[in-house]
């Protein structure tokens, strides 16, 4: 099939418009268009496919990628690093990977920040078991120093770039291996894995209509924990997501709490895959049965959203795309009865080639389908509205400077005397340079406030959410009072649900960034209002193209709230005289320690997200700040062709009637040019009008 070949022909078109308007707008335009081009060049569709540890992601993955083993599926432990599949991207190589290792900042950051937790824990919670923090963290150096060797200091900060991407490569980068005595030798799995942050494999797949980036995270459940930031991060850069549950638990707690903070982010969709059907006793009639479940399990808990719910099986998939005898002898026993009912009650047809049986079963054509139309007309088409709009203002700001340059052609060939034009050209001159210098100071004064307003929002986001972990923190507070003064001090630990802290987290960095929108989109627009008021004081010509639609961040949510679930908390017990009595709660050390073991826990993530939620407010800023530049560059274009045609002018005034006969004609000529690039850019910005109108329908 075909992914997303309606939003091929947008990008088709966009394309042609650019090449269009580069060929018209002259020198002076063409570097606005270039910077467009660029950004529509580095267009991709961002799809991150996520999920529990053993739902089958990395399965799934191949056979959606109509692979069958180039992501490992069956290496032991698991994926533990974010990959990207950079699909038919035009900057990059036709095929290979680039391997991305952690710098020396980001190791420490992972390294160090454990340690210090587990060190506390120590301190402050006497026979508290850190085993897991201990685990993580030595493990990772350890691995890494027996892996590595002599190279573990120098590969920090680096990259391996390769020309062929295989299936034993990648283990080597991005599988977390096994603690096996060959983990030194250079082809072992995982040799790398505990310090890559990121691979990336450059793939050419004609079924993909449009460039597409397909993230493969690490499970959300993985025992690494420290890994899940980056697999929270990596969501907050992706459009879709699909995530992948397993047929034999399709709804855990982590997965809802997953779908709720995938939820609340408005401009992005969720599409749900429930794998590995082919497990289940009788799948050709559990099937309906699990997605009924899980439908309502989910509008139980996230009543809002309608999500698009699918089920298959990746390994049905891969066992049609597989040419080897082994896999025909296990195709054979598995068309039956079963695989014929399935297929007959789910798609009311059962075709007559094996293979397409398979496929057909596996669900992929279902979960590409559903993919194709969110790219085509759900919110993985947002950034090429935003594109269509930049490239409509800049029209804009051509229009208006070809129009001034077209009267002062104009004025200079109608002049009865070169002296009349030469005061005519100074007059105009003049009033456009003290425009360009009112627009310029009403920006410089409008970016100020809006940077203002950016900071004030991010100082307090960072007071609001520093205040909500202190009330947390004081609830804990109330709780344990309540098991000293009725437990007696018999229960050994404090479970530490994170999720009401995580919820109004959420609810807080929302609610922050709404207002600080609401306040730069205000600014914005009244800067915009006051620029078109002062250049339509002393010109009435210019178009409406230059507006403040499809700016990106109408909303922000990010996943970072989830780095960290749940905490318990070993109690410090006081040695009391009354030894008949046995060891009461020390409250006072058992809160010191819940203060500062909730604060190390929950400050990484908050400095995360401040500054997630600084750059979604900057982008936005910086977007609509570029719409109010195009007519400031305008006014300057008209300026700068000004002045040099008035110096054109001081220089030839005084020469002889032939050749003044020839700058005439000259002009004459150039008279035509401007009308012909009019013309067609107004013809341009007709076309975007109209596909505007369409996309807003």
């Amino acid at each position: 099939m075909q992914i997303a070949a309606f939003q091929k022909q947008e990008l088709d078109f966009l394309r042609g418009t650019l090449d269009g308007l580069l060929s018209v707008s002259g020198k002076a335009g063409q570097p606005a268009f270039e910077e467009i081009r660029d950004q529509l060049d580095a267009w991709a569709a961002k799809v991150a496919v996520i999920g529990q540890v053993k739902a089958g992601k990395s399965t799934f993955l191949n056979a959606f990628l109509n692979e069958t083993e180039l992501l490992p599926s069956d290496v032991n432990p698991w994926t533990s690093v974010v990959t990207n599949m950079r699909i038919n991207l035009p900057n990059d190589p036709a095929s290979g990977a680039s391997f991305q290792f952690y710098d020396e900042a980001a190791w420490n950051e992972i390294l160090n920040g454990t340690t210090e937790i587990r060190t506390l824990a120590e301190q402050l919670l006497p026979g508290f078991d850190t085993a897991l923090l201990r685990r993580q963290t030595e493990a990772m150096r350890d691995r890494a120093r027996r892996r590595l060797g002599a190279q573990y200091e120098t590969l920090l900060g680096t990259s391996h770039n390769y020309e062929v991407a295989t299936p034993h490569l990648l283990q080597r980068y991005v599988c977390a291996g096994s603690a096996s005595d060959l983990e030194h030798h250079k082809s072992a799995p995982g040799r790398y894995a505990s310090i890559t942050r990121s691979a990336d494999l450059y793939l050419r797949l004609p079924e993909f209509q449009v460039p597409v980036v397909v993230t493969d995270t690490p499970g959300v459940n993985d025992p690494f924990l420290v890994r899940d930031e980056f697999t929270c991060r990596s969501l907050d850069r992706s459009d879709i997501f699909i995530v992948v549950l397993s047929a034999h638990q399709p709804l855990t707690e982590v997965d809802i709490a997953l779908l709720k903070i995938l939820a609340q982010q408005d401009t992005k969709d969720v599409l749900i895959f429930i794998n590995r059907i082919d497990e289940l006793d009788e799948y050709d009639t559990d099937v309906p049965l699990v997605i009924s479940d899980v439908a309502q399990r989910l509008r139980a808990a996230i009543p809002d959203v309608e999500f698009t719910i699918q089920a298959g099986s990746a390994y049905f998939a891969v066992l049609a795309l597989r040419d080897d005898d082994e896999a025909a002898l296990i195709r054979d026993a598995l068309d039956d009865g079963q695989l014929a009912d399935y297929l007959r009650s789910r798609f009311g047809h059962v075709p007559a080639d094996q293979r397409a049986r398979f496929l057909l079963a596996s669900g992929m054509g279902e979960i590409k389908r559903a993919l194709s139309t969110i790219i085509d007309h759900g919110t993985g088409c947002r950034q090429l509205k935003q594109l269509l709009e930049d490239m409509r203002a800049e029209i804009a700001g051509q229009l208006f400077a070809a129009r001034r340059e077209r009267e002062s052609v104009q004025l200079q060939v109608e002049r009865a005397s070169a002296a009349e034009a030469q005061a005519q050209l100074e007059s105009d001159l003049t009033a456009l340079t003290e425009l360009g210098t009112g627009l310029e100071r009403l920006q410089d004064s409008a970016a100020l406030e809006i940077d203002e307003v950016v900071n004030k929002a991010w100082t307090a986001l960072e007071t609001s959410l520093n205040s909500e972990v202190g009330q947390f923190i004081h609830q804990q507070n109330d709780r344990l009072s309540d098991m000293v003064r009725y437990d007696r001090g018999e229960s050994d630990a404090l479970d530490i649900d994170l999720l009401p802290l995580q919820q109004r987290m959420d609810e807080i960095i929302r609610s922050q960034f709404d207002r600080a929108r609401t306040a730069t989109d205000r600014l914005l627009a009244t800067c915009l209002d006051a620029t078109l008021e002062q250049i339509r004081a002393r010109f009435d010509d210019l178009d409406e193209g230059i507006t403040l639609d499809q700016l990106p961040f109408d909303s922000f949510a990010s996943t970072l709230t989830l780095s960290k679930r749940k905490l318990n908390i070993g109690l410090v017990k006081q040695r009391s005289w009354r030894f008949w009595r046995g060891r009461e709660i020390d409250a006072e050390s058992t809160l010191s320690a819940i203060r500062s073991l909730i604060a190390l826990e929950i400050r990484p993530a908050i400095g995360k997200i401040l500054k997630a939620f600084n750059e979604a407010q900057t982008e936005r800023a910086d977007a609509g700040k570029a719409r109010l530049r195009v007519a400031l560059r305008a006014v300057e274009a008209a300026t700068a062709a000004r002045k040099q045609r008035l110096n054109q002018a001081q220089l030839e005034s005084g020469r002889d009637p032939a050749r003044a006969a020839q700058q005439a004609h000259r002009m004459q000529s150039e008279l035509e040019v401007l009308e012909r690039r009019l013309q067609h850019l107004a013809t341009h910005d007709s076309n975007l009008a109209r596909a505007s109108l369409a996309h807003a329908a």
